[in-house]
């Protein structure tokens, strides 16, 4: 069995907006929402820079008695889920919930709770950790939250692999519905990395800006030539996939269809990045052959960007391996740079932002692009293209480690 596989709800939450409709319009009108951090106190840190949600309050989307339970990447990930079943025009009580799963991606869990409570752990003692730790705290809080808050009991999965895990919850649920798994699943990631803990694993892994003088709104340059490393950002990115013809039975809109998703792994050292590109340009392959399409056929690449030296060189090398001659022609933008990278949520939301830009026929643009890296021969978008003729999206996500996603996404095929 091999279903068409498309997407039908989107709900995002976001440095720069709470909302879908939102994060696109601010995205387009290259709104930054990078600051100096503010959630805990970075005095002692060589990186000061971060995209933090704003405007959010859980119990608009969740019982308070609930929300006080939950670490805020589980509200994060409920938030996003209810926005994009909102969005879906879904009906709980008219789907089939032992064939509606739930699948999400995460880095590191729930550590702002856990930064709490080992302080009380080591200060006070183990009678004053909060008895709400054991469950906030793991990668799979959410998955089991949103599964139990909207009674979804299909198929489900957390996905845990560094910053592509949110790509690869989207991925792998994807497949889930194609094989017959599932007939609707909320997929996508959530991060909540502005507590002291999981920034400073940001920090180990030596890819963080550090120049501590450069203006926050500008810290985040994807293959500009003064590019000092990525900024970290918190938030939620989920999407509804259906089969199609699920989908055409409930008269659901559709942004866009799943056409290909490819995975490799580098085995690398978990800091460093190997010698030379390797495997994205393997994922990438891999995508483009299941969508069965040609590199040509792709109008837009939803960029990493991790904007390092090394890092944007290596992806730029990818794109050159698997394009050709189009390596220079094609649109490459990375609108993370407006709000940070989402670590567990990142490819997830590039998916998110790649369907809506097939949708409205637009391509997002990439900010803080003042000179753009000769050496990297890229096509970078800095400013929304409206294009008529835009057909498929490839997004491109990697991890710690090498770990390497990439997808593809089409229009729907009507």
């Amino acid at each position: 069995m091999n279903r068409q596989v498309v997407i039908t709800g989107i709900g995002l939450l976001a440095p720069n907006g709470v909302g879908s409709r939102t994060v696109w319009s601010n995205t387009l009108n290259r709104k930054g929402a990078v600051r100096r951090v503010t959630k805990f106190d970075t005095s002692r840190f060589p990186a000061v820079f971060g995209g933090e949600v704003t405007g959010f309050e859980p119990i608009d989307f969740m019982p308070s008695r609930l929300a006080r339970k939950l670490d805020p990447y589980t509200q994060y990930a409920i938030a996003a889920c209810a926005m994009a079943l909102k969005d879906a025009e879904v009906d709980l009580e008219k789907v089939d919930r032992q064939q509606f799963g739930v699948y999400v991606g995460n880095c590191f869990g729930g550590w702002t709770v856990t930064d709490r409570e080992l302080r009380h752990l080591y200060t006070k003692g183990v009678r004053d950790v909060s008895p709400h730790q054991a469950t906030a705290w793991f990668p799979a809080a959410p998955q089991g939250q949103v599964s139990i808050l909207f009674g979804l009991r299909g198929h489900s999965k957390t996905i845990v692999c560094d910053r592509a895990s949110g790509l690869a919850s989207v991925g792998y649920a994807a497949r889930s519905i194609a094989q017959g798994h599932c007939d609707i699943i909320l997929a996508g990631g959530t991060e909540a990395v502005m507590s002291p803990l999981p920034y400073s694993a940001c920090l180990t892994e030596g890819i963080l800006n550090q120049d501590r003088d450069t203006p926050p709104e500008a810290a985040y340059r994807p293959f500009d030539a003064g590019r000092h490393g990525l900024v970290p950002g918190e938030g939620a990115a989920f999407l509804v996939l259906e089969d199609r013809a699920h989908a055409i039975r409930r008269r659901a809109r559709i942004y866009g269809e799943i056409r290909g998703f490819g995975l490799s792994s580098d085995a690398c050292h978990p800091a460093p990045l190997p010698r030379e590109e390797r495997g994205l340009s393997i994922a990438m392959r891999k995508a483009i052959d299941e969508a069965g399409i040609e590199p040509s056929d792709v109008s837009f690449i939803m960029a990493d960007g991790m904007a390092t030296i090394d890092g944007d060189a290596q992806e730029a090398a990818a794109i050159h391996k698997v394009f050709g001659a189009l390596g220079s022609k094609v649109k490459v933008t990375a609108p993370k740079s407006m709000f940070g990278h989402l670590y567990g949520a990142g490819g997830a939301m590039d998916a998110a932002l790649a369907a809506m830009g097939l949708f409205s026929q637009t391509v997002p643009p990439t900010t803080n692009v003042d000179a753009l890296d000769a050496s990297c021969d890229l096509a970078v978008t800095t400013d929304a293209i409206k294009d008529g003729e835009l057909r498929f999206a490839q997004i491109n996500s990697r991890g710690s480690g090498g770990m390497n996603a990439s997808m593809i996404i089409g229009q729907d095929r009507r």
